[in-house]
């Protein structure tokens, strides 16, 4: 595997560590998956760490693959991943709704990473 694509699959590992993190953080107060073989403390004692052990990985992830690509192409990677993920998994667990205008939101962000990701590639190759 390249540089490029071993980088590639580390920013796609932070982001899915990401999203685990904030699912994990919400399952902490959340009533909507009981867990009766668990008690309330466990059950928090897991979650918590799972955000920290989460929030590593992606750290060492993201960490990784800015060796093998430029920040901004690393970041709209990861965040564009994160924000994919955090949306199914809301909906698969959570039962969220992913409205039309939630799609919207989450393209125009996206878009706007990617054009910035763009905007520092083309200003680095003018330098």
């Amino acid at each position: 595997m390249t540089d490029r694509a071993s980088a590639l699959v580390s920013c796609i590992l932070a982001g899915c560590c990401a999203a685990l993190a904030g699912v994990s953080a919400k399952l902490i107060s959340s009533p909507v998956l009981p867990t009766p073989f668990l008690s309330p403390t466990l059950r928090t004692a897991a979650c918590v760490t799972s955000v920290i052990l989460s929030n590593a990985v992606m750290w060492v992830s993201f960490t990784t693959a800015l060796q093998g690509m430029r920040t901004v192409t690393c970041t709209a990677a990861t965040t564009t991943v994160n924000f994919l993920v955090s949306g199914i998994v809301g909906y698969l667990v959570f039962g969220e709704i992913l409205s039309l205008s939630w799609w919207l939101g989450v393209t125009l962000i996206i878009v706007g990473v990617i054009c910035l990701a763009q905007d520092q590639e083309e200003k680095k190759k003018a330098e």
